[in-house]
């Protein structure tokens, strides 16, 4: 269920707010599961091999994301149809992070992991394929700057919240009974689990029936082979939509350092400074505050300057960041960093989905969000899989392993430089609806407006 905004119109208040409360949702998870608590779990779990398993088991969800993304925008886009899909994968994946608080061990943990993961990464092809419709006649940069900004509310909401469930969890269970059950004693890692999936479903609702989801044409039949073969000719002839090309080179790239930056945070501050797991909570809390800033602030500057230029700017900010931390000389030096890892993290994911509609015919937005899923998996195999091999091979170095590690991140950014720089100099239209309205009208609308 779903509501539509009619043509021509700007989308309501409410479809925005519901569009961007999803963001503060999905980041929960990602901040729980795929930054911090899972990742000190397995810590916990395997003293001394939990970095490189963590990095494994990313690399396969990667792995399986990749297979799957295109063909499920493909699929959206015949049947016109994406909320339905956002609901299913939405639910998948927070049954299976549920299942992770009541896990017996890392074998199973990793498996839900895994599963859980490649369930987040396949609704959000569909969630943000939803963004030209919200953001009608609302200008798409504004749009995702709000959503990445209350995400990263969503984040500072996550940390503290799951934080004091597990520093009371005694108390809380205690108060909860026979309810309580599931929590461990002490202060149990495990325990956010169960917590995260609960919030997770709860910020996830308004999104399921107050989102529009309108059909910019009529809707037609198609199977799983019939999907890989449409995303397989969309490939082969991506020539011929100007820079499309170029620009999923550049987000495999940069997709991969900040991926498996943002991966490797928890761990790195724990072994190579011996923060404890407060201290990272706190270093993450801090750095989030600055990507807040940064979604908002980036989001107004895509609309103003364009998505080219105000990503490059953020990539700049990226190679610095991840060069300061890579010479770090204390856990002082991460707090310097951290401002500048969160506004770029903020400002990284809300230039990137305006940069795409503005290269997108509007009628293939959904396949194309899809390859954009799949260049980011593609990364996100390599990132992690090199990261594991680098800290896997070079483990008698100690630290400089993991220095190493972060360092070769600064490389790849700089491809990624290369590469934006060579992208047509595109924005979306400043009223998305435009298209949306000729296809409805059988036209074959254009949402390319050239800067040069």
């Amino acid at each position: 269920m779903s509501n539509s905004s009619p043509p021509g119109q700007k989308s309501s208040t409410l479809s925005v707010w519901a569009w961007v409360i999803y963001d503060f949702s999905n980041t929960i998870f990602a901040v729980s599961i795929l930054t911090v608590y899972f990742p000190l779990w397995i810590s916990e779990q395997i003293s001394g091999s939990g970095a490189w398993l963590v990095n494994s088991a990313s690399a396969f969800a990667a792995l399986l994301v990749l297979l799957t993304a295109p063909a499920l925008g493909s699929i959206a886009d015949f049947r016109q149809r994406r909320i339905p899909y956002l609901i299913f994968f939405t639910l998948v994946s927070v049954v299976l992070t549920a299942a992770l608080g009541i896990s017996g061990g890392v074998v199973i943990g990793v498996a839900l992991f895994i599963a859980a993961d490649l369930a987040y990464q396949s609704a959000l092809v569909f969630y943000n394929a939803l963004l030209p419709a919200v953001a009608r006649g609302r200008g798409a940069g504004k749009v995702s700057g709000y959503g990445t900004a209350v995400g990263y509310f969503g984040s500072i909401f996550a940390l503290l919240t799951l934080g004091v469930v597990i520093a009371q969890s005694d108390a809380i269970r205690d108060f909860l009974g026979f309810l309580g059950a599931w929590m461990l004693p002490g202060e149990a890692t495990q325990n956010a689990f169960i917590p995260t999936a609960v919030l997770y479903l709860v910020f996830s609702l308004p999104a399921f029936f107050l989102v529009p989801d309108p059909k910019l044409r009529e809707p037609r039949p198609v199977s799983i082979i019939s999907a890989y073969r449409g995303v397989i000719s969309t490939v082969r002839n991506i020539r011929g939509y100007a820079g499309m090309g170029t620009f999923m080179i550049a987000t495999l790239l940069y997709t991969d350092a900040a991926n498996t930056a943002v991966t490797n945070t928890a761990l790195y501050a724990n072994e190579v400074f011996g923060m404890a797991g407060s201290e990272v909570t706190t270093l993450i809390l801090f750095s989030t505050i600055f990507a807040i800033v940064g979604s908002f602030a980036f989001g107004f500057a895509t609309d103003r300057f364009g998505p080219k230029r105000t990503l490059m700017t953020v990539l700049f900010l990226w190679l610095v960041a991840i060069l300061a931390t890579t010479f770090a000389l204390g856990p002082w030096m991460l707090y310097l960093v951290g401002p500048i890892v969160g506004v770029a993290l903020g400002a990284t994911w809300t230039v990137s989905r305006p940069m795409l509609i503005a290269l997108s015919p509007p009628e293939k937005l959904g396949e194309f969000f899809g390859i954009f899923t799949f260049a980011g998996k593609v990364s996100a195999v390599i990132g992690p899989a090199i990261t594991a091999a680098i800290l896997l091979s070079l483990g008698d170095l100690g630290t400089l392993a993991y220095r190493i590690a972060i360092g070769n991140l600064a490389v790849l950014m700089i491809f990624a430089i290369f590469f934006m720089s060579r992208v047509p100099d595109v924005r979306p239209d400043p009223e998305t609806e435009a298209a949306a309205d000729d296809i409805m009208a059988g036209g074959e609308g254009d949402t390319r407006k050239d800067e040069e």
